[in-house]
């Protein structure tokens, strides 16, 4: 959750990153590799969760999954008699995303602020499950990293104009 709560449009969240996939026995929460991948993915779901205004707790439980799919792309789809695939539904949220990330970069954000709390850097967790993580600043410095190259964003968390023109978001270019 660390570089997803540090890169959240609207501050550390869980709704911008779901927790929820970590609890799989199938997903390492003590390595920080493929962090990244995961809190860009979780982003675009969450993002895209939002614009549908809808529960988290009856599409993650219910039957919808907890990252985009074609469950998500049906729904869509019936609700609005689109044609979306997979694909176009993510580029939604990663298309989202990154114009909140503009606008805020636009009012002064960038890397300096995509940070944690000093104990949550410094302080391993003194019990339970994650007995003794914590996330050390050169390890967010190396998801940000990778998260600002995944996104196509500057090393200082700036979305390009490149990128921007990529996502059809050429008026959030700041002139």
């Amino acid at each position: 959750m660390s570089v997803g709560y540090a890169t959240g449009t609207r501050g550390g969240s869980h709704h911008d990153t779901r927790p929820v996939p970590q609890y799989s026995p199938d997903f390492d929460r003590r390595s920080p590799d493929g962090k990244a991948a995961f809190a860009v993915r979780s982003q675009h779901f969450a993002a895209v969760g939002d614009s549908l205004i809808m529960c988290r707790f009856t599409t993650e439980r219910g039957g919808y999954g907890v990252f985009l799919n074609d469950n998500y792309v049906r729904m869509v789809n019936a609700a609005t008699g689109w044609g979306l695939d997979l694909a176009e539904l993510a580029r939604i949220g990663e298309r989202i995303v990154n114009l909140e990330r503009a606008f805020n970069c636009r009012e002064g954000i960038s890397r300096k602020d995509d940070t944690l709390p000093w104990r949550v850097q410094h302080e391993p967790i003194p019990e339970g499950p994650s007995k003794g993580m914590c996330c050390p600043p050169e390890e967010l410095d190396r998801m940000l990293d990778e998260y600002y190259d995944l996104r196509g964003w500057t090393r200082n968390g700036i979305p390009t104009a490149e990128r921007l023109k990529a996502l059809d978001l050429a008026a959030a270019i700041p002139a």
